[in-house]
């Protein structure tokens, strides 16, 4: 259906081209048309928008299939003048970079490259597409849609169009743009966002564009007391350059404004660029440079000064004068010395100019993070979140605390150490509520990770220290850290003329509580006699260990000898205590060697030599006990060491010898058995004592060689005696505490008892009770694996030990050994007498044979006979005598067993002892 449509009055506002903002309702405003016809058919194109391109190019706003017509044929443009509600458009051949199109544009018969167009202009688009454009009175968006979809295209357009002919609407002619407006035109194009305007000499404005009457809408009003007109006319007059360029602000926005002085036409033209964001994101990155350049300053401060606590304290300067913040903390986690739970405490602190410390504040002592105000900061720091806001803005418990402090905003976050959270670094800004950046909180992780870096590597440094100069056992300094504070208090003791001493101390069998009991109850021996060392010196002294079992102690100032041997007699009592360990009772004795500057030496190395010289003495004279030095004992010293050289050679240079002991029955007379005592023919010192030796031996693994010899030797001795003499004799051989818990001594004595062909029930094995109650349950193991193979246990020097009743009962036992200390005390009316009558009695009840060694008078015989003892030996029954000796004893005392047997017969023999010397 056609609809009868007048143009005329629609358009009959348009004939100047422009309307005045003033006449015109917001609501309705003036509409440009584009009616085309092509291939297709006829097309309605509302301009609207600031520019429309038309061409084959899909890229296009107005896209024709036409081949006549180029792929960006031409180029609609709007342009305005002072007022930007007065436009009109410009129709421009060509592209944009100024190529024209192939087949030409014409406008009402008339090829051109460029006008502005007017109501009615009839366009031909390259010969083949037609076009008119229209200029419509102020419409409503509904009456102008109304109007586009009842369009008559029919009356609009006049068909067959003669390209040379001239269309022209007849009201009213539309105003002209010449040279000025095409010029302007090129200056400010009306398609760029950015604000544009165009003042004279004398400040009026002469053009803007609709960017910038968008962003400055008071610009026409204020004019020269606008900010971007401000000094505007004065700048370019002062100026030599014709293109100049500043910074202004407006309403908070900064603006990069560029200036050209076209001085053939007092005109001044500029262009605005909004760069508030840009100078936002620079100002945050100079900071950014500057926090991270002062953060790179802090961490070579904590990463290259010696003094953990300068280097601190100059990285939290830097950093905080840099961040421009009013504080900054550092707290560390700890767990609290009443309650054991988790707690922090403030542990370095910078402060700006005029801002108070907070570091007395209880609120930042011990504080456990079940408080109030830290059970929310140790939930997020401890996850690894920050704490970043206003203060108004936090729990009211958090509130009170910070208010306290002057704080109106703050920024923390954890300080994460060995992956554990160690505590936390703020900031406070105590003048603004300050937002902190994402950006401030990536550069204060920054520095938590390089006070982190500074902490690992003070742990490191200190293990590494701890490493180096003490002992990783016990804790206690070592050599090398003794022996520096040695030389330091030696230095002081020179200045100032006062004395000092030195002490070289080992625990006594200390191998064989290692061996029986194992390395890691001698470790835990070791931690406690170290416990018990420091728990007896003064706060200036030191207690090392020197290795082993050896320590060695400073006492740093003494007055005089006795202030030395005081300290030594309250070591030597605090060891008197039983160490209870995995249910061990051990019994430990320590002996301590002295010596004293300035009378036992000038220096170091002198004191500690003579030190340790003092010590060799205790272990001659008994063990568990202290000596000071004299200089008499260097040659005992160098004597012993020449010794036990000397020794290691003994067995293969057959210097090693045994002596045998009998033993007889009391009531028979009868050699029943012999010990086998070990004694050594020196080449150069002659026949040198056990009491000597063995200690030597048993300092190193020589005991466990010439353990073995003295089983060989005797086992096949006593074969040898059987066979000569017939009669049933054992031998007894003594097994030291390293030789019983050798793991390989059942071996050994079988491959013994095997190449000797001895019974087995000829050999009796003697240990002491003290082996036994190193480990009992071990002990037991061993000696029932003996039992078993047939041989006899002897418990030697019974009734000395701590425990010998307690154990006893536990032990599988044959033979007790009474002590020769109750022997040699022994007379009619002395306690030992009740003593020794008790143990005969407790044997006879455990089905034990009991022996008294150490007999050597004939009164302490005959009241062993009075008690009806069944075994004795000793001195006044026969010494320890060497083989051939022995072996002559023991004929002579098989002849006489044979001419008492022959007289039996006629009368009841009494018993005849052979008392030697």
């Amino acid at each position: 259906m056609s609809i009868d449509l007048n143009l005329d009055e629609h358009c009959n506002v348009a004939t100047a081209c422009s309307v005045s903002s003033d006449i015109i309702d917001p609501q309705r405003k003036i509409r440009h048309l584009l009616i085309l016809e092509d291939l297709d058919g006829f097309r309605l194109v509302p301009l609207e928008e600031s520019s429309y391109f038309l061409g084959r190019d899909v890229t296009n706003s107005i896209v024709v299939r036409s081949k006549g017509i180029s792929r960006q044929h031409a180029l609609f443009l709007r342009v305005t003048d002072a007022d930007p509600n007065s436009y009109g458009f410009m129709l421009i051949d060509g592209n944009l970079q100024g190529e024209p199109s192939t087949n030409g544009t014409a406008v009402n018969g008339e090829k051109c490259m460029s006008t502005k167009l007017k109501h009615g202009d009839q366009i031909v688009f390259g010969r083949q597409m037609t076009a008119k454009y229209l200029i419509l009175g102020a419409l409503s968006d509904s009456e102008f849609e109304n109007f586009c979809q009842n369009f008559n295209f029919e009356e609009a357009v006049t068909h067959d169009i003669n390209p040379r002919e001239t269309v022209v609407h007849e009201k009213g002619d539309a105003p002209s743009f010449g040279a000025t407006s095409l010029v302007r035109l090129a200056s400010f194009p009306e398609i760029l966002p950015s604000p544009m305007f165009e003042i004279n000499l004398k400040g009026d404005l002469t053009y803007i564009n609709p960017a910038a009457y968008s962003a400055f809408p008071d610009l026409p009003l204020l004019g020269v007391q606008h900010p971007t007109i401000q000094g505007l006319i004065s700048l370019t007059q002062s100026s030599n350059q014709k293109v100049l360029s500043r910074e202004v602000t407006v309403a908070y926005q900064v603006y990069e404004q560029s200036i050209h002085f076209i001085s053939e036409n007092d005109l001044i033209r500029c262009c605005l660029s909004d760069i508030t964001e840009r100078k936002k994101v620079e100002a945050e990155l100079f900071k950014r440079d500057r926090l991270l350049q002062s953060v790179a300053e802090a961490t070579t401060h904590l990463l290259a000064n010696i003094s953990y606590e300068e280097a601190i304290d100059a990285a939290l300067d830097r950093f905080g004068t840099t961040a421009g913040v009013d504080r900054i903390c550092i707290s560390e986690n700890h767990v609290h010395a009443a309650t054991h739970r988790l707690a922090t405490t403030l542990r370095y602190e910078w402060t700006g100019t005029a801002i108070d410390s907070v570091r007395h504040f209880e609120h930042r002592q011990s504080q456990l993070y079940s408080n109030p105000h830290l059970q929310r900061w140790y939930t997020t720091l401890a996850g690894g979140t920050a704490i970043s806001g206003l203060t108004r803005d936090f729990p009211t418990a958090e509130q009170t605390v910070l208010e306290q402090e002057g704080v109106q905003s703050v920024l923390a976050v954890p300080i994460i150490v060995n992956n554990n959270f160690w505590g936390f670094i703020e900031l406070h800004d105590c003048s603004d509520h300050y937002q902190w950046s994402d950006q401030e909180e990536a550069i204060l992780r920054t520095m938590a990770a390089s006070v982190s870096a500074a902490l690992e590597r003070q742990d490191k440094d200190e293990i590494i220290h701890q490493q180096a100069f003490h002992d990783a056992l016990t804790g206690l300094p070592n050599r090398v850290l003794f022996a520096e504070r040695l030389d330091q208090a030696l230095a002081e003791a020179h200045r100032n003329h006062t004395h000092l001493a030195v002490m070289f101390m080992d625990l006594d069998r200390f191998k064989t509580i290692n061996d029986t009991l194992g390395h890691s109850v001698g470790d835990e021996l070791l931690k406690e006699v170290a416990n018990r060392l420091q728990s007896c010196l003064r706060g200036g002294d030191t207690v090392a260990r020197w290795g082993g079992d050896e320590f060695t102690l400073l006492l740093s100032t003494v007055r005089n000898i006795e202030d030395a041997t005081g300290t030594a007699q309250r070591i030597l009592n605090a060891f008197k205590e039983v160490v209870e360990i995995d249910h061990h009772e051990i019994y430990v004795n320590a002996s301590i060697g002295i010596a004293c500057f300035p009378d036992d030496g000038q220096n170091s190395e002198g004191l500690l030599q003579n030190a340790d010289v003092a010590l060799y003495q205790c272990k001659e004279q008994g063990r568990g006990i202290f000596r000071v030095y004299d200089a008499g004992m260097n040659s005992k010293a160098t004597e012993l060491f020449a010794l036990q050289n000397s020794l290691r050679h003994a067995l293969e240079r057959n210097e090693l010898l045994l002596y045998y002991q009998p033993q007889i029955n009391l009531q028979t007379g009868e050699i029943t058995g012999l010990e086998a005592l070990i004694r050594w023919q020196h080449p150069e010192q002659g026949l040198v004592s056990p009491a000597t030796f063995i200690p030597l031996a048993e300092e190193s693994d020589l005991i466990i060689h010439i353990g073995k010899w003295v089983l060989e030797v005797a086992c096949k001795q006593v074969v040898e005696w059987q066979q000569i003499t017939g009669m049933p004799l054992s031998i007894s051989v003594n097994l030291s505490a390293r030789q019983f818990y050798d793991p390989t001594l059942v071996e050994t004595i079988a491959q013994v008892l095997q190449q000797t062909q001895l019974d087995p029930k000829y050999l009796e094995l003697e240990i002491t009770e003290s082996i036994t109650i190193k480990n009992i349950s071990l002990a037991q193991s061993v000696l029932r694996q003996l039992q078993g193979m047939g041989i006899r246990i002897a418990m030697d020097d019974f009734g000395t030990g701590f425990s010998s009743l307690n154990y006893l009962t536990q032990l599988p036992l044959d033979i007790l050994k009474i002590d020769q200390s109750f022997i040699k005390r022994l007379t009619a009316d002395a306690r030992e007498l009740e003593v020794i009558n008790a143990v005969l009695a407790l044997g006879r009840g455990l089905n034990l044979s009991v022996i008294a060694e150490g007999v050597d008078t004939p009164e302490q015989l005959d009241l062993l006979k009075s008690l009806k003892c069944e075994m004795v030996q000793g001195f006044l029954i026969s010494p320890p005598l060497p083989t051939l000796e022995a072996t002559a004893k023991l004929q002579t005392n098989w002849l006489q067993h044979q001419e008492l047997e022959c007289d039996a017969k006629q009368t009841v023999p009494q018993p005849t002892y052979l008392l030697v010397g």
